[in-house]
């Protein structure tokens, strides 16, 4: 298993990364950073770290499921305009 330490929201964390190449791995690791800082600065009053990572984790999550939502979407209208041309040619194939 092979294990490595990161900086992540202040903190140095071991993590496994078996199922990630390095540089996916880097990406994850800024990306989650940056959102951190971000929410971070946005309430500079809030002094409780583990508030702001469970503020940067949500702010991530919305990220991800507005995403997935939009992904879900485009591939319905896919499906349909598929489904469409589809039915289109089985009538022309039918007439002929």
């Amino acid at each position: 298993m092979a294990t490595i330490r990161e900086r992540i929201m202040g903190r140095d964390i071991d993590l496994n990364i078996d199922n990630i190449d390095e540089l996916s791995f880097n990406r994850v690791v800024n990306f989650v950073n940056e959102r951190w800082m971000e929410v971070k600065s946005e309430n500079v009053n809030v002094p409780d770290t583990q508030k702001i990572a469970s503020l940067a984790a949500v702010k991530i999550a919305a990220e991800l499921l507005k995403l997935k939502d939009s992904q879900e979407n485009i591939s319905n209208n896919y499906e349909k305009k598929i489904k469409e041309i589809i039915r289109q040619l089985d009538e022309t194939d039918y007439q002929n």
